[in-house]
């Protein structure tokens, strides 16, 4: 929390006349807490004032099936390299996770990741590729900790001909390693009656390393009608107060957003529900359609709740080493 003088002196610092200016790109986290020594009264500052908020609002306006083709760019740029292109052009499984392409959102440059290994002291190696496939420089970065967190009630296979059928985990470890094959992740799945201990586990994988976690489940209610401050409290009065389990998983997930930046799915079930879940001060993240437009089947549309849009529909294509389902080159 911070104090008004904090705030001032912060203010002073930066130059600003008030800590909403958008030029002030220190406060981190989701709604920043105001409070008032005097009363010890406090409140939630707009999300759009931490670099998380006015991060995602900036990929919001690229996160769009044109901008996800983008990559293809340099496939047919007459300035790569033949070494380079080959790699980009490969559709083996192997190169398929030692490549991506990345879009700044500060200037909305795009750029391609090329694995080149890892130093001795466990650095990843990067030759880096501007948008048109131009070689921009080496670089050596640390690789964070994504924790990948899933429900096992979701757990069935997706499909049941054979015994080899992706499982929802599964589907979430493809899509997050293939489009960014550069970090370290941790899987915690979340099993029915054994909440305390789901809790316990992913807190505890929580360390220095660690990014953020990305949560792939919700609390879905219904016919939550209103705006702002309205939809949070008829929430509070109608799902909140009368389900035990609710309140002390946003207890839990509260506190555990205290500690690193969580990310968690708006939920998939369609324009008239919200992800209760995101009353624990952590950021949802909702699905766009083909054409940049919000998924008819994303939930949680208030921006109250869901700050960050992603593509939803990917196309699923067969491949001669096995079946490509995440929109990507390769398999």
């Amino acid at each position: 929390m911070a104090s008004v003088n904090t705030l001032k002196a912060f203010c002073e610092v930066y130059g600003a006349k008030s800590i909403l200016n958008t030029k002030l790109q220190k406060i981190h986290g989701v709604n920043p807490i105001l409070t008032y020594p005097e009363s010890g009264k406090s409140f939630d500052l707009p999300r759009f004032c931490s670099v998380e908020m006015q991060m995602a609002r900036v990929m919001n306006k690229f996160a769009h099936k044109d901008s996800m083709y983008r990559q293809f760019i340099a496939l047919s740029s007459p300035k790569i390299l033949p070494e380079d292109l080959k790699r980009l052009k490969s559709m083996t499984v192997e190169d398929s996770y030692k490549r991506t392409f990345w879009i700044n959102p500060k200037d909305n440059k795009g750029y391609h990741l090329l694995d080149e290994g890892r130093t001795k002291d466990g650095k990843q190696k990067l030759r880096i590729l501007n948008e048109q496939g131009e070689f921009v420089k080496n670089a050596e970065v640390k690789p964070k900790t994504i924790i990948l967190s899933d429900i096992a009630d979701d757990n069935t296979p997706l499909t049941s001909n054979d015994g080899n059928s992706l499982t929802h985990t599964d589907l979430i470890n493809v899509i997050a390693r293939r489009y960014n094959p550069f970090a370290k992740y941790k899987t915690v799945v979340r099993k029915e009656g054994k909440e305390t201990e789901y809790f316990k586990k992913l807190s505890k994988s929580i360390d220095d390393d660690t990014f953020c976690v990305s949560i792939s489940y919700g609390g879905n209610i219904s016919d939550i009608k209103g705006k702002g401050k309205e939809i949070k409290k008829r929430i509070l009065d109608n799902f909140l107060l009368n389900d035990e389990q609710a309140c002390y998983q946003i207890d839990q997930l509260s506190q555990i957003a205290s500690k690193t930046r969580i990310i968690m799915s708006s939920g998939n079930s369609g324009c008239k529900n919200m992800n209760g879940l995101l009353l624990s001060n952590i950021e949802g993240v909702g699905g766009l359609n083909s054409k940049g437009k919000v998924h008819a089947e994303s939930s949680s549309r208030n921006s109250m709740f869901t700050q960050h849009y992603e593509q939803y529909d990917f196309p699923i294509r067969a491949t001669d080493d096995g079946i490509n389902l995440t929109g990507l080159k390769g398999t």
